[in-house]
């Protein structure tokens, strides 16, 4: 059985996370904030984390059961974190522990958003589609 009630309150933090980090990665000066700095690794620990957790038990436990429901749901769910996977990786590898320069900061502001957009997707299809499954 997964442990239903961990990636739930996983899947908060991490959307509180992206929340927070939604509001101030705006600002450039708070691009070397060490703060936010702490968020953002936090972020990338805790996203990592939970993919990994997630794929111990929840795609394990989808291929075991052996019905047409669970193996789209398996497909999908496997498809999406390697997905994310690649490009959260290449975020990583292009904005954090990496300094840039205020004419980058546009791009840097759209690509962060487009990032937490894909991890809260992300939490909403386990929600409304993996989550409900187990339930």
């Amino acid at each position: 059985m997964i442990p239903l009630d961990e990636f739930k309150t996983e899947n908060r933090e991490i959307r509180d996370l992206c929340n927070i980090l939604n509001l101030v990665i705006d600002d450039y000066a708070m691009r070397d904030n060490s703060i936010v700095c702490e968020l953002i690794d936090r972020f990338a620990e805790r996203v990592t984390a939970h993919l990994s957790h997630e794929d111990r038990s929840v795609y394990r436990d989808l291929l075991q059961e052996h019905t047409a429901e669970a193996d789209a749901l398996a497909d999908k769910f496997l498809g999406n974190s390697q997905e994310l996977r690649r490009i959260f990786n290449e975020y990583r590898r292009d904005w954090c522990r990496k300094p840039h320069h205020a004419s980058q900061h546009t791009e840097y502001v759209k690509e962060s958003r487009d990032m937490f957009k894909l991890v809260c997707e992300r939490i909403d299809f386990e929600e409304d589609k993996i989550f409900p499954h187990f339930e």
